[in-house]
């Protein structure tokens, strides 16, 4: 299928894969499916193997064009015969150009937006979701971050197993000074490139929500840290004092409880917090709005349009 600039607008009847050209474009983009949670979802069942000889296949792969960079990517999936409960087991294997690359390499490669009734979340949602759209979106275009969050969360899982451990008598609390470190260090980087895409984003979606809004109401995104603070004056060294102070707290529950996996991004619409008092036709609008100054930051960090996939 070759798709031309500008807009393609797809229509058909329910069930003839309209919303599957989506997520494969999206998975393109993200190396992962906005709908399956897990990756043995997107092979057809009907098709698994049964038997250790056989073997089922499956390829998405596009040649993208922007200006006068060309790529060709490809997700290969390989689904296994396995001895689980599911019967079966898959692998992905991702090549750029030819070449076998790893999921954060394919990320940024192709910028995409996409818009479901599920990003309503984003609005009703616990902080989760909030969290894990932010990464997305900045991972598209920071590589720094992207390694920044990788580094923390292996560093956090670590912390909280030690955290048990330490609960346990079988470790001393001396151990979690190099954690400690660990997550400050990336933590402060997290948190403040946050804080400064989602008071970006707050600016450029204030334009379209205008637009959309025909009852004209006010909309704001703020970033509510665990860590007082504001992006100038954060630093690693607050952190540290943060994880020491909450360290009695953390023992006794298992997990830390401060830093970037606590924080939530708030949505005020007419200075209301959204997730308690919009309606689903105000987060509508609201998310509409937000994806579509997600889709003009990607343009202004990089360069170029996103694919921008409702």
């Amino acid at each position: 299928m070759d798709l031309p600039e500008g807009l393609t607008l797809l229509t058909g009847k329910n069930g003839h894969g309209k919303s599957n050209l989506l997520e494969a474009l999206y998975m393109l983009a993200m190396a992962r499916s906005a709908r399956a949670s897990i990756e043995r979802e997107l092979i057809n069942h009907n098709s698994a193997p049964t038997s250790e000889q056989e073997l089922t296949y499956a390829k998405v792969s596009a040649n993208t064009h922007n200006g006068e960079l060309s790529n060709k990517i490809e997700i290969h999936y390989r689904c296994l015969f396995s001895e689980n409960k599911d019967g079966f087991a898959t692998q992905k294997y991702i090549r750029i150009n030819g070449s076998p690359k790893r999921s954060s390499d394919l990320i940024g490669t192709l910028n995409a937006v996409l818009f479901t009734v599920d990003d309503l979340d984003i609005v009703f949602g616990n902080p989760t979701v909030r969290r894990r759209y932010l990464d997305i979106l900045i991972s598209q275009i920071d590589k720094h971050y992207l390694e920044a969050l990788k580094r923390y969360q292996e560093a956090n899982r670590h912390r909280n197993h030690l955290l048990r451990s330490i609960r346990e008598g079988v470790s001393s609390q001396d151990e979690l000074q190099f954690w400690d470190d660990q997550l400050a260090q990336h933590g402060c980087e997290i948190v403040k490139t946050r804080m400064k895409v989602v008071d970006r984003l707050s600016g450029l979606l204030k334009p379209f929500h205008m637009q959309l809004d025909t009852a004209k109401e006010s909309l704001q995104l703020l970033y509510r840290p665990t860590i007082p603070g504001e992006e100038e004056t954060l630093t690693s060294s607050s952190i540290l004092l943060a994880l020491e102070k909450c360290r009695a707290k953390d023992i006794a529950q298992g997990s830390t409880s401060v830093g970037p996996q606590r924080d939530d991004m708030s949505i005020l619409i007419n200075q209301n917090d959204a997730s308690r008092y919009a309606s689903r036709g105000q987060a509508r609008t609201a998310v509409l709005a937000l994806k579509l100054a997600e889709s003009t930051y990607l343009k202004e960090r990089r360069g170029s349009e996103p694919l921008l996939l409702l």
